[in-house]
């Protein structure tokens, strides 16, 4: 009498594969994939204290003359957080650097580039802060623009939420999941991944969302309008500049670049001058240009720097700046007190191609 074959083997030593292959998974993850602590990496570089003088009305800027002196060059910039800069003080913003590049040339004028920038702000809420800069007599209106401007906000915000939940941040998994990823790396790994897939494509759809959207669009290319006529009937001149968003980096795969072609587009038909300070990025590291890595998106004092540096140098190209204010000595080292190398605009742009 023959005996039916056992299944109870197979299926054991199936099993047993099955164990010593996601054995050999966890421990290729645990080696290769570096823990994530929840909590954070345990330090900051954030500054310990943000300062202000008491007579300054708000955290944007230094205290300034509602009137404009006769002795000032006054320069008014308008965006939103790109342009407040959370998390930095706020002498380190763009404005505050570019203010410092234009006081080098020992002009008997002295130079002020107002901070006007307010976090949350739409392009829509941009209008009475221009209509106040050309009160406060500005010379000229930087107006900064970052590509979540067409939101609708029927609110007026005066800041952000501090640990405000980041619907495109990385996952931050609770309770049981939370113990599961800690002990089952391959587990967090694969939700993580999953999730940053998901959140990722979530972030492009968003901000595609707000230029293909007729409302949204039609509200900043109306607000848009609406300011430029404001400066035009003041007569004074207006620029506009486009920032890239620090979510993703700037590269050829960077998703956005047809929005920045939208926006140029349209200032440019509107007869504002437009930069796009988005190439100077090119290539660098999130890391390196995010407030706070991994967690808040805005840039940081690097990414602020070297806008500013971008901004001077295509206002001077434009003959924006009074000449007492342009900068006559530049270098393009600065290793020792004395006998630098001088800076060559052509040179410097072959080196990085």
């Amino acid at each position: 009498m023959s005996q039916k074959p056992s299944l109870l083997a197979p299926l054991v030593a199936g099993l047993i594969g099955l164990g010593v292959a996601l054995g050999v998974v966890e421990a290729a993850v645990r080696l290769t994939v570096p823990s994530r602590s929840e909590a954070g990496p345990g330090w900051s570089d954030r500054p310990r204290f943000y300062f202000r003088s008491p007579q300054a009305p708000s955290m944007q800027d230094f205290p300034h003359e509602a009137v404009k002196p006769a002795n000032v060059f006054r320069i008014a910039t308008i965006g939103d957080s790109f342009t407040f800069a959370p998390y930095m003080q706020f002498t380190d913003t763009f404005p505050k650097k570019l203010e410092q590049m234009l006081n080098v040339g020992g002009s008997p004028r002295t130079a002020e580039v107002i901070n006007y920038g307010v976090p949350a702000y739409s392009t829509s809420h941009e209008i009475p802060v221009v209509k106040t800069a050309i009160k406060e007599g500005a010379d000229l209106i930087i107006l900064q623009i970052t590509l979540n401007d067409p939101e609708i906000k029927h609110h007026n915000p005066s800041g952000i939420t501090e640990n405000m939940q980041d619907k495109f941040g990385q996952l931050n998994l609770t309770g049981r999941k939370a113990w599961l990823a800690s002990h089952w790396r391959t587990y967090g790994f694969v939700a993580s991944r999953l999730h940053n897939s998901k959140t990722h494509q979530a972030y492009i759809d968003y901000f595609n969302d707000l230029f293909s959207n007729p409302r949204s669009w039609k509200q900043f290319t109306d607000s848009m309008s609406s300011i430029v006529q404001l400066a035009r009937e003041s007569k004074t001149p207006v620029v506009a500049v486009v920032f890239p968003l620090f979510g993703i980096p700037m590269d050829e795969s960077y998703p956005f670049y047809a929005l920045h072609e939208k926006v140029e587009q349209f200032m440019r038909g509107l007869g504002v001058p437009v930069l796009d300070v988005s190439a100077a990025y090119k290539g660098i590291p999130l890391d390196r240009l995010q407030v706070i890595p991994g967690v808040d998106r805005h840039p940081n004092e690097i990414a602020h720097r070297m806008a500013a540096e971008e901004i001077y140098l295509w206002l001077e190209g434009q003959r924006l700046l009074p000449n007492d204010f342009v900068i006559q000595e530049k270098f393009a080292t600065r290793l020792g007190i004395s006998g630098q190398r001088p800076w060559n605009p052509g040179g410097e742009a072959a080196s990085k191609e």
